[in-house]
């Protein structure tokens, strides 16, 4: 993750995420328990999933945050009817 983004995301994100999406360690716990698991695999298991959920929420968030800056810069490319027809006017 670029490095401005990474800094903006421990400073803002991290505290919302923990509200709004939190880390569902029970039901995985719950989950694991129904598979007969070495206490090695499960630890393995259970880091891999929370690994996963914080590089999805970081690359949610730069995504977003990158649209956004697109956004208020107006430098989303628009496709539509709009460019169809100036490039038939060109």
């Amino acid at each position: 993750m670029n490095p401005i983004y990474e800094k903006l995301f421990d400073s803002y994100c991290v505290q919302t995420l923990r509200e709004v999406c939190p880390y569902d360690h029970e039901s995985l716990e719950e989950l694991l328990d129904g598979l007969s698991l070495d206490a090695d695999v499960r630890l393995r298991l259970d880091d891999a999933f929370y690994e996963r959920y914080l590089q999805w929420s970081a690359d949610a968030f730069a995504v977003g945050l990158h649209l956004g800056l697109s956004l208020f810069h107006d430098e989303v490319r628009r496709f539509g009817a709009q460019q169809f027809q100036h490039r038939a006017r060109g």
